[in-house]
């Protein structure tokens, strides 16, 4: 099997809700594949905000392990804490040695879908892994 380890990127939209359902398909194919489940927590500074953004992370978190437990593969959750998605995905998927990295895209062209797009950035940086993406309208 060419895939042992799949990074999800993960942040409840119903794109990220497409890309588990992809994930999980292809880690059907093989009970060894492992699932690690990544959502990013952008962390802007000290105080009360703060706090409610973690104790949403950690809902979120939660309730992405709740749905992980059905999947007969091994699985795990991670909160990555920074402020580029893009980039602690790619070192998320460095650090674990993953071959897939499966997220969604919310599918906004032109200039504006270019610019900023973490998608986008994973797709054009990910030198040894593979990318699938999941995109907001599709029925997985």
């Amino acid at each position: 099997m060419w895939c042992k380890r799949i990074l999800l990127a993960y942040d409840g939209s119903a794109a990220s809700k497409n890309a588990l359902k992809l994930a999980v398909d292809v880690a059907k194919q093989d009970q060894d594949i492992e699932i690690i489940a990544a959502h990013i927590l952008k962390i802007y500074g000290a105080g009360v905000a703060q706090d409610s953004i973690i104790r949403q992370a950690e809902a979120l978190a939660d309730d992405l392990e709740k749905q992980l437990a059905e999947v007969p593969n091994p699985t795990r959750v991670e909160l990555l804490r920074g402020d580029s998605p893009a980039d602690l995905l790619l070192s998320c998927a460095h650090d674990n040695e993953c071959d897939l990295i499966v997220m969604g895209s919310r599918g906004v062209g032109g200039a504006k879908g270019y610019l900023g797009s973490v998608s986008y950035a994973v797709v054009q940086r990910s030198e040894k892994c593979a990318v699938l993406i999941a995109k907001e309208g599709m029925h997985a």
